[in-house]
């Protein structure tokens, strides 16, 4: 099975939350993703801080420790995106581009969500990962 961090994930996985930790240590998942969007905010919120260097230095060690892959879209994304961007705005529902293109990849992965973030529980395309 595929884990799929997205942003908040991400970040609390790397400020070694436990909650996070103990999905991970879990080892119900075979293998660990962040889309693209997920790396490019990450390294928004890095060039961002004060401590550049050591978030970088400690992002690229779990990264490869875990061995984390990181997923660009591709034609069959750019469609699924589409569809929930549409789906999205058919019913109101408020999401960000980088949350499209996250649950794009989710979706085209038919991996599971980890998040922190509510608005992906308005998309019943994406199963989430319970964190109860």
């Amino acid at each position: 099975m595929i884990l799929v961090f997205d942003t908040t994930a991400l970040s609390r996985f790397l400020d070694e939350d436990k909650t996070i930790l103990k999905v991970v240590a879990n080892k119900d998942f075979d293998c660990y993703v962040f889309p693209l969007a997920t790396d490019a905010e990450i390294r928004f919120g890095f060039m961002n801080g004060s401590r550049q260097a050591d978030n970088f230095d400690k992002y690229n060690s779990v990264i490869q420790q875990l061995l984390f892959e990181l997923v660009y879209p591709n034609q069959d994304t750019f469609l699924i995106y589409a569809e929930l961007a549409v789906w999205a705005k058919q019913n109101r529902i408020a999401l960000s581009n980088n949350d499209i293109w996250i649950a794009a990849i989710t979706r085209q992965l038919g991996g599971r969500l980890l998040t922190l973030d509510g608005d992906f529980k308005h998309l019943p395309q994406i199963v989430l990962v319970n964190l109860e």
